[in-house]
Order: structure tokens, then sequence, then C-alpha cells
């Protein structure tokens, strides 16, 4: 493949391979419906512009692009490859779900990682695992997936030079946007409206929209119900709690009402996602 590659409408929420890019030289990157990109240099050198800033990547490099980020690649060696892995929104939020805030923070500042040597043969075995994992194993293939996209990118965090950690000074705009995805997952299983959050910022819901644009690319409640929905998915995964239960636990009027509310965020309703859930321990 010597294209950019694209994550389709009709595509499944996670799209992995290689690829060249020799015929996205010199033009902005897009990828198509992906919410988030993953992309690892596995040969050859390139020079890239991320987000107006010029970029050496060599292999081993790691490039974490979100939606909105403006890529652009300017030069390539002959045998420049990359690995790539586009992620749907969906998906990318279920991997996002348990990773750190700092983490989030300093990918947006720093789209290009450049491993430690030590990291470097950590990097193709995790790659051949997710090859295995995308061409072998269909039954449990997103969980896997998403296991090991978590753990790389947890690695990264845990990584994370101390010179990165709290040095730099943070706009007002960035520090509330910030507080605020840190308070939707605190608060998100008992305040689902954006006032709340707006208020607990001395802000104004308005406000607060326009810095969830500006940053994240999402209106506040729609950030909130995503949480929201990954809140009700791991308690119908990972509990025995009924239906009423979950209901009480995250307050919900009545479990009508998170019926009607997971079924509009996800197009399927309570009793089968935990019947298809249930299905797949089954199988194990």
């Amino acid at each position: 493949m010597h294209h950019i590659p694209k994550l389709l409408a009709s595509d499944d929420s996670i799209r992995t391979g290689e690829t060249t890019l020799a015929e996205g030289l010199g033009v902005p990157l897009s990828f198509g419906s992906a919410y988030l990109t993953l992309l690892i240099c596995l040969s050859g050198s390139a020079y890239f512009t991320l987000n107006f800033k010029e970029h050496a990547v060599r292999r081993d490099d790691v490039m974490v692009l979100a939606e909105d980020s403006i890529a652009l690649l300017k030069r390539r060696s002959r045998r420049f490859k990359i690995f790539f892995c586009l992620m749907r929104k969906d998906f990318a939020a279920e991997v996002a779900y348990q990773l750190p805030n700092p983490l989030f923070v300093f990918l947006h500042d720093h789209p290009h990682c450049v491993p430690a040597t030590d990291d470097k043969p950590l990097i193709g075995g995790w790659m051949a695992q997710v090859r295995d994992i995308a061409q072998c194993c269909p039954t449990y293939q997103r969980i896997m997936l998403r296991n090991q996209l978590q753990n790389f990118f947890l690695k990264i965090a845990e990584k994370i030079p101390a010179e990165h950690k709290g040095s730099r000074e943070y706009s007002r705009k960035e520090i509330l946007s910030w507080r605020f995805w840190e308070l939707v997952g605190k608060q998100c299983a008992q305040y689902r409206d954006v006032k709340f959050y707006a208020d607990s910022l001395n802000i104004t819901p308005f406000y607060l929209s326009q810095l969830t644009k500006e940053f994240f690319n999402d209106t506040p409640k729609g950030l909130i119900d995503r949480q929201v929905t990954l809140e009700i998915k791991a308690l119908l995964s990972y509990s025995d709690l009924a239906i009423g239960q979950i209901a009480d636990e995250l307050h919900f009027a009545d479990p009508s009402y998170l019926c009607r509310y997971f079924k509009r965020q996800t197009g399927v309703s309570l009793s089968r996602y935990r019947r298809h859930e249930q299905e797949k321990i089954g199988q194990d």
C-alpha cells in the first residue's frame, strides 16, 4: 500500500495495516472517519509537519494524531514505511476510558514520541501481537485490541519525561478544558447536565461548549454522554447488577429511562448488549 489509509464509514471501529505514504507526499494527511490515528515508523525516515511544527521521524518513532490534527508529509526516504492503526470515535473512547489525564495533555503537546532505546524491541513485539489479533482472533478481537492499545498508551504515560510534567505554562482555556474532562470522569455517574459542570468551573455553558469544541472537537453534552455510556457498558459487562440497580448506581430516574438513554446512545438495547457480552464470556 502506498496511499493514505482511510477508515471508511462501512469499516469496523478499528483498522490496522502498513503503508509507505508515497502517494501522500506534499498533501495534508486525512484518514477518513478515524477519530484517533496511531502511526509507528517501521523503516526509513521522513519529515512531517504536525500542527505547524517540523518533526524528523525515524524507525520506531510514534505519532499520535487526533481527528483535528494537521499533518503534512514533506519528505520521505525510499525505504520509509509505517504501521497504522485507525480508530473510530466509539473505539477510541473505550481505549481512553481508563487512561490518565496527564497522558492526554502530553500527547496534545507532543504528538511525536521518540521511544527509549531499551523500549524499541518492545514496539516490534507489540505490533506483532496486534497483527496476530487482527488476523487470527475474530471472537475477542475488539477487547484484545482495546487492551493492547491501553497498554501501549500507558507505557507512554509511564515514560513521560520529568521535564514535561507540569513544566509548561497552560492557558486558562487549557486549564478549564482539562478540569472539565477530569470532572466528567469523577462525576458523570451522578451528573449528566452541562450546567453542573459549567457552574463547577464558574463559567457559562456557552463558554464551556466553545472550549470543548476547540480542545476536544465535541460538545460538552457529547463528551458527558460518551463517558456515561462507557460506565453503563462496564457495569453491564463486568458486574451482575440488575438493570434497576445499574439505574440506581448511575442516578437514572428509573430503569426505563436508562434503557431509552442507552438505546439512543448506542442503537442497542441494554439486554441485547449484556447478552452479547455474556455470550462472549461463555465461549471462553
